[in-house]
């Protein structure tokens, strides 16, 4: 069974996440990055996962037009869907409600959120000051969970 994990990041936890989870996942599973690749023919992929991080509330745009654009074929494929999210779990639960249409996730095998990981000298100048603000001083997230990478991987290969 191919499977396919479709992502957008900005500063890389999503990557790392969905790296994990391709690793997991095994042989036959790709991972494209919305920012930056070309999206290889959906035809070809029994499974596709989304996912993505939270900014500002919301999930990046690429993968808002990506889902808006290739919803049809979406609805015909095994769906998986995470984010990786600083906020307490009840909050991180409702940006993953949020980030997805109802449609993909109702009809989703597995959806969860993994956690937040955070390369400080990443940020611009005005994303240091509204995380410090948010956050305090610490310059750490949670860390991403491998524990939920693997129950994820386990429901979406069965």
């Amino acid at each position: 069974m191919k499977t396919l994990i479709l992502f957008t990041t900005r500063h890389g936890c999503t990557a790392k996440a969905a790296g994990l989870l391709q690793a997991r996942m095994g042989q036959g599973t790709d991972a494209v990055n919305l920012m930056t690749d070309s999206v290889p023919e959906l035809s070809e992929y029994e499974t596709v996962i989304l996912g993505g991080s939270i900014y500002y509330g919301g999930i990046q745009k690429q993968m808002t037009e990506f889902i808006n654009k290739e919803q049809s074929r979406l609805a015909s494929k095994k769906i998986g869907l995470f984010i990786c999210a600083a906020e307490s779990e009840e909050k991180a639960r409702k940006e993953l409600e949020v980030a997805f249409p109802d449609i993909l996730r109702t009809r989703a095998a597995a959806a969860d959120v993994f956690g937040d990981e955070l390369d400080y000298g990443k940020l611009s100048l005005p994303e240091r000051l509204i995380f410090r603000t948010v956050k305090g001083k610490s310059k750490k997230g949670k860390g991403l969970s491998l524990e939920k990478i693997d129950r994820f991987a386990a429901r979406m290969m069965r």
